[in-house]
């Protein structure tokens, strides 16, 4: 192969990574992202109704590439040259990356990201109007559209509330004050026998007033101006697509709801589209799923009863894989035929990529970029061996932001137990038949929680919930790791037959570990016979505890303590660190490459690197060839 197809065919597949490098300005490049965008679960046309909504998925799944094939079918029905698939109503579309806007946070005046918000739409409102006119018709419009130079108005004042008084409310305290004075002298001397008086009284008074004056901004004032502009320039509707929500961390989440609150149903056309992490987003108190914001799930688990079932959706997956790579060559290397590159069971091949992915299209494209580089010595051609060798390698990049966590307290360390405990009851059970799977776990709905933390570093995966045994009962369906299965040579269960047997339950193991999920602020009662766990106030005030399901004696749970990192980190900061934090100092990583390998864009690895990590002696930087590369291997023993 020659070197510039070589170039292609890698480019093709670095470009399944990550979406968030793409420009809003470039036609060209959104053009390309919705030609190869590949709609699995019919997502789009979701995102597209007039609802506001939350795109849920795990880190990779592809909630960015869905937001911008949104936000391109919007713009499509604004400019007029070309035709929406979806869209037969003029919509505008604003996109903020709110992982842009994190260093505007300031834990005494988050105002100041208030205003960086609405400046933003406001920016990004004027820059779309202005592609919709040429120069002529466009000042016509502003002439006849006294609404826009009110949105200026707006900007100019929280620029300059912003630069003059940190603040949007300024603290003003008004004082008064009296002075009384009266004076007489008394006067003797030999000299003279006069008398004079001089007698000094002075008294004096202070009067103080404080009162709050807010500058700002009236949200439902500012949503009316933009609907003023709406009907003016003929559009039906406003999106505003909210990507990275899950960037800001848990502070910062529930302080911009309330924000995104006033935006929720407000009745002037415009609907919000934000993009969440699974289990690393809150929208607190006010917000009410279901009511005022609807979800839209991109995990595989959550259309597998839509589509038929674990094994018809695995086998929908696999037949989506070469038409997703395929549609990437056809953009980026030249129309290459993917068979081309390919030698050996092709089918056995889409289903690894399928087993070890589950859905998260970055990983698809982690096994890809990986896979090529081994390719590239042999024959440049993607066999079984090729491919495991990428399987291994984007497993193993995971595991390092898992590791690294561990290590620096991101993540309490119970957890390392909790996983030992795991593989060692996955293990026991192919030692005692070797040819039987051991792959699957099967666990009660109420420590689905407990499997978090190993569900977002991709140790296991979700595959079905309120899964049916053949014990009895229902309980969430996961399975392990399918790399970590080929590395311990555990048999990879494919029908539910398989993984539905009593032995995939793993509740008995899993209940050692109740103490640390349980409300430290009431005491928390167990039952040994069923494990289930009650708080205190679900109880009544008996002297002796009984469970409703069974009555056996309750016995208190012992919560348990552990340390953690000091500090309120957001979910994609854990991962920067945790992977850092592996590297020796001929690993270290450049921003670019860290960016890949968590999914993020580079300049928020940089920025917080170095910023705040290096400064804080959390890693260390490398500085060649006018580059950063950074690395952890002197800061923790």
């Amino acid at each position: 192969m020659e070197i510039k197809e070589n170039t292609k065919v890698k480019n093709a597949f670095d470009s399944i990574l990550r979406a968030d490098y793409l420009s809003l300005d470039d036609f060209n490049e959104l053009e390309n992202l919705s030609n190869y965008f590949v709609d699995f679960f019919n997502s789009i046309g979701s995102i597209l109704q007039k609802q506001d909504n939350y795109i849920s998925g795990r880190r990779g799944t592809g909630k960015t590439t869905a937001l911008l094939k949104g936000y391109f079918e919007c713009l499509k029905t604004i400019r007029g040259k070309e035709k929406s698939n979806y869209l037969d109503r003029k919509v505008l579309p604003i996109y903020i990356d709110l992982s842009n806007c994190g260093d505007i946070f300031d834990k005494d005046n988050f105002e100041l990201f208030e205003i960086h918000f609405v400046r933003q739409i406001i920016d990004s409102l004027g820059r779309q109007l202005e592609s919709i006119y040429d120069a002529k018709s466009y000042g016509l419009f502003r002439k006849n559209n006294p609404a826009i130079d009110d949105l200026e108005y707006i900007e100019k004042i929280l620029i300059e509330g912003k630069t003059v008084f940190q603040s949007k409310s300024t603290d003003i305290t008004d004082k008064k004050a009296s002075t009384l004075t009266d004076e007489a002298r008394l006067s003797i001397s030999p000299e003279s026998l006069g008398l004079s008086m001089n007698i000094k009284d002075e008294a004096s008074s202070e009067k103080s007033k404080t009162y709050s004056q807010t500058k700002g901004l009236n949200v439902q004032e500012f949503l009316n101006k933009i609907n003023e502009i709406l009907k003016k320039a003929k559009i039906d509707s406003v999106y505003l697509f909210l990507d990275e929500y899950s960037d800001l961390n848990q502070d910062y989440q529930v302080k911009f709801s309330k924000l995104l609150k006033s935006f929720l149903g407000s009745k002037t056309n415009l609907f919000v589209k934000v993009g969440v992490i699974t289990d690393r987003f809150d929208f607190g108190d006010k917000i009410i799923i279901g009511r005022d914001i609807f979800p839209i799930p991109l995990d595989l688990n959550e259309h597998v009863e839509r589509l038929g079932g674990l094994s018809p959706t695995l086998k929908k997956l696999e037949n989506a894989i070469p038409n997703l790579i395929q549609r990437r060559l056809n953009i980026y290397a030249n129309d290459v035929p993917l068979d081309s590159l390919l030698k050996g069971n092709k089918n056995e091949i889409f289903a690894r990529i399928a087993r070890e992915s589950i859905g998260v299209t970055r990983t698809i494209g982690l096994i890809l970029q990986n896979t090529w580089k081994q390719a590239e010595v042999n024959d440049f051609k993607i066999g079984l061996s090729e491919l495991n060798y990428g399987i291994r390698s984007a497993r193993k990049t995971y595991q390092k932001q898992y590791s690294g966590a561990l290590k620096r307290k991101l993540i309490p360390g119970f957890y390392n137990d909790i996983w030992n405990a795991i593989m060692t009851k996955a293990v026991a059970e192919k030692n005692k038949h070797p040819d039987r799977p051991a792959s699957h776990i099967l666990i009660d709905p109420n420590r689905s929680k407990y499997f978090n933390v190993f569900k977002e570093n991709f140790l296991v995966h979700l595959l079905e919930e309120g899964r049916a045994s053949k014990y009895g009962g229902h309980y969430d369906l996961y399975s392990i790791d399918y790399d970590i299965c080929l590395d311990l040579n555990i048999k990879y269960a494919e029908n539910k037959d398989e993984y539905t047997a009593v032995r995939f339950v793993y509740d008995t193991v899993l209940s050692d570990f109740d103490s640390y999920f349980t409300d430290t602020k009431l005491k928390s009662y167990k039952c040994l016979e069923c494990n289930r766990i009650y708080q205190e106030d679900e109880l009544p005030p008996a002297k002796v505890k009984r469970c409703f399901e069974d009555d056996s004696k309750l016995e208190e749970v012992i919560h348990q303590e552990f340390e953690v990192y000091g500090g309120n980190l957001a979910e994609v900061e854990v991962k920067i660190l945790g992977l850092i934090a592996t590297l020796q100092k001929d690993e270290a990583m450049s921003a670019v490459e860290v960016a890949n390998a968590v999914g993020c864009n580079r300049q928020k690895v940089s920025a917080w690197c170095s910023r705040v990590l290096e400064p804080k002696g959390e890693i260390e930087i490398d500085k060649r060839e006018s580059r950063n590369y950074y690395y952890g291997e002197n800061n923790v023993a």
